[in-house]
């Protein structure tokens, strides 16, 4: 890893930073239009910044991307259930455009599909269960008579509500060009690191491929941030490709350097720069709120 590192292409630091950042400012700009269907009237400054913010805890805690729902709610308040629909909405879109980015490299090589096929197709079952009604209302009897669960049925019916108006509505499908152009920044980040490890040893729809099959590694993980699993997925994946293993750990530590860093650094900025002006409150407290499963209306103080 050290000699891949120290052969590393200085030149393109630059531009895989920027990409970097850029990934995390189309995610706000998506999530803004999103939050304007369900009501809230955010300026698309402000917007861009609790996303960023947000991005503090993902980097900490399981489900750390909710925080920035918590945030919203906070500082619009605007029930948490309304937007924790617009996040779902988002990262499901997201999730299913960048294995969608992917799919060409997995059909040539054609050993991903087994972890592929049961991601697309439990995406395909969550968007089935919030947009058809009978489907819900299975769901919904089947949690009723969990003890566990059945605490949660008022939170699950607004995000089921709430998520199949949003996934009705034509502007907000239309805006998943949005999504779309995340994953497109996402993955030519990770390439340019590819590059400047081995340039030439992998094109960008395998880029996409090592991505997508990294970041469901990451997620069905259910560590913060992915952390360990995400590296060992994209390691393993570069190796198949072809890469030494050296330049393998380089691109996965750097990959996880560049997401993890960016969120600490540009969230805590985020957040130090809005949360007096919008009331969002100590950060801890939230995540400490959201990890003992209080879901419920979030409101600022006196509102």
């Amino acid at each position: 890893m050290g000699a891949a590192l120290s052969h590393f292409h200085l030149a393109l630091i630059a531009p895989i930073v920027l990409l970097s950042v850029l990934v995390y400012v189309l995610q706000g700009v998506r999530w803004h239009f999103l939050l304007r269907d369900v009501g809230t009237s955010f300026r698309l400054r402000d917007t861009i910044l609790i996303s960023l913010a947000g991005q503090t805890i993902s980097a900490i805690v399981p489900l750390g991307d909710l925080t920035r729902a918590a945030f919203a709610s906070t500082a619009g308040g605007t029930d948490f259930g309304v937007v924790a629909a617009t996040v779902t909405v988002q990262e499901l879109s997201y999730t299913l455009i960048l294995i969608l980015a992917g799919l060409p490299a997995i059909l040539a090589l054609g050993y991903g599909l087994t972890a592929v096929i049961p991601v697309v197709v439990g995406i395909v079952a969550i968007v089935i269960v919030l947009t058809v009604s009978p489907v819900f209302c299975v769901v919904h009897n089947l949690v009723s008579h969990i003890p566990l669960l059945r605490r949660l049925l008022p939170a699950i019916d607004e995000l089921q509500e709430q998520a199949a108006k949003l996934l009705h509505r034509p502007d907000a499908l239309i805006l998943s060009i949005l999504d779309a152009a995340r994953v497109v920044v996402a993955v030519t980040a990770f390439w340019l690191v590819l590059q400047a490890l081995e340039p030439g040893q992998a094109g960008w729809w395998q880029a996409a491929f090592v991505l997508a099959l990294g970041t469901i590694g990451g997620a069905v993980s259910l560590i913060p941030g992915g952390a360990g699993a995400n590296e060992a997925s994209v390691a393993a994946l570069l190796i198949f490709l072809g890469f030494s293993p050296g330049a393998a750990g380089a691109a996965a530590i750097i990959q996880r350097v560049l997401v993890t860093g960016l969120s600490l650094g540009l969230g805590g900025g985020a957040y130090a720069a809005i949360h007096t002006r919008l009331h969002l409150g100590r950060m801890f407290q939230l995540v400490s709120r959201q990890t003992a499963g209080a879901v419920g209306p979030v409101r600022v103080p006196g509102g």
